[in-house]
């Protein structure tokens, strides 16, 4: 299959992409302060994070997979199949392979001492983690797991793509499918059929093999942005009822909260559970893509040119840094409300460090998931940000 011209590019689903990121990095921080089972707490521990992790839980990581099968859509009308599987064996292999192998290890190390499970130091551990009887319970990857999702999605998307034909009918099928109102009400079917039916028996593992509520989740949300991205009638329809998505997810998100808290939130097995958090989820997706396409797209500037090319690198970097700084912080007795602003600034404050060392290394450019110099393009302006570095 030859590569065919694309449409222009679309910055509204670039601004998406950086605040989801963005959100991402805010969620990590604020499950140090939740009451569930991280890497690394702090002393403070706020209960009522049960229900603020709903704000953005149900539909943070479906709309980051959406934009970059949207994304890949782009780099696939300009190239090959081949050269698209080469193009994202090279950005995502090397970054994984080292996140793995150095990143990783640091959190799980600190984790591991701070719950009392090991006692010794770093060297000693990675080689505890990367034995064969430590392998045997599996490679540990942690928030990396989000690039082997995104390498197994492209990998099935090179699949579409040498078949053109079947390709084309799948997106004008869609297409039709979405029309008007159906925009908004197939997906919460769909999202409330798989949350009531897959959930139940296989919840959320992130574990490849072991998680298929969660690939029916994300590869049809990949699959999603992949086929829709060009179909301008479907973005149309979603700016149409964008305010529809914005009132149900308004509606929607305090029940759910109250579902969480109340005893009896998962009365009759969960299904008015599930059925509200399939309706928040879409809602909130429909609410971003369409106000983002309304007044999004032409929304060009250098911070977005700047943080396009550094959210991959700030992602692989931002947990590692996290979980060190409160290993460090945690026990100077500081209130929360000091103790999480610092958290914040650190955490978001030395991914962009990094990024601003790595960037002038080129040596280390390509592990830190950013291209070589020379294979740099000049032209800013014009290149979408699946060229540019993100992980998408």
């Amino acid at each position: 299959m030859q590569p065919a011209s694309g449409p222009a590019r679309r910055l509204d689903l670039d601004w998406i992409r950086l605040s989801a990121f963005g959100l991402l990095i805010l969620y990590h921080v604020g499950l140090v302060y939740a009451p569930y089972d991280w890497h690394m707490h702090s002393t403070h521990t706020f209960e009522w994070m049960r229900e603020g992790v709903l704000i953005t839980n149900p539909w943070r990581l479906t709309l980051l997979f959406l934009v970059s099968g949207a994304a890949l859509r782009f780099m696939t009308a300009r190239r090959s199949a081949g050269q698209v599987a080469r193009a994202r064996a090279e950005r995502l292999v090397p970054p994984l392979i080292f996140g793995t192998l150095v990143l990783v290890p640091i959190q799980s190390w600190i984790e591991a001492v701070d719950k009392g499970g090991w006692s010794g130091g770093l060297p000693g551990w990675w080689w505890h983690e990367f034995s064969l009887s430590g392998l045997s319970n599996g490679v540990p990857v942690n928030h990396l797991w989000f690039i082997i999702y995104i390498a197994v999605y492209s990998a099935v998307a090179v699949l579409l793509m040498l078949r053109p034909a079947d390709l084309e009918r799948a997106e004008a099928g869609l297409s039709r499918l979405l029309s008007g109102w159906r925009v908004i009400a197939v997906p919460i079917l769909y999202l409330i059929v798989i949350r009531l039916t897959l959930f139940p028996m296989f919840g959320l593992t992130n574990r490849l093999t072991h998680d298929w509520y969660n690939h029916a989740l994300s590869l049809g949300a990949f699959l999603f942005g992949y086929l829709v991205v060009r179909q301008e009638s479907v973005w149309r329809d979603l700016e149409r009822y964008r305010w529809v998505g914005l009132i149900l997810a308004v509606i929607a998100l305090p029940i759910m909260m109250m579902q969480t808290a109340h005893p009896g939130g998962g009365a009759f097995w969960g299904i008015p559970r599930g059925v509200v958090f399939g309706i928040d989820q879409w809602a909130v997706i429909t609410a971003i893509l369409g106000f983002g396409s309304l007044y999004l797209r032409r929304a060009d500037s250098r911070v977005l040119h700047y943080l396009s090319d550094a959210v991959f690198t700030c992602y692989l970097a931002h947990q590692t840094i996290l979980v060190v700084a409160v290993w460090l912080i945690q026990a100077q007795g500081w209130p929360a409300w000091i103790e999480a602003p610092v958290l914040t600034v650190i955490t978001i404050g030395g991914s962009l460090l990094i990024y601003e060392i790595v960037r002038r290394i080129p040596l280390i450019r390509p592990i830190w998931g950013l291209k070589p110099l020379k294979a740099r393009p000049s032209a800013g302006p014009s290149l979408p940000a699946a060229e540019r570095g993100d992980p998408a």
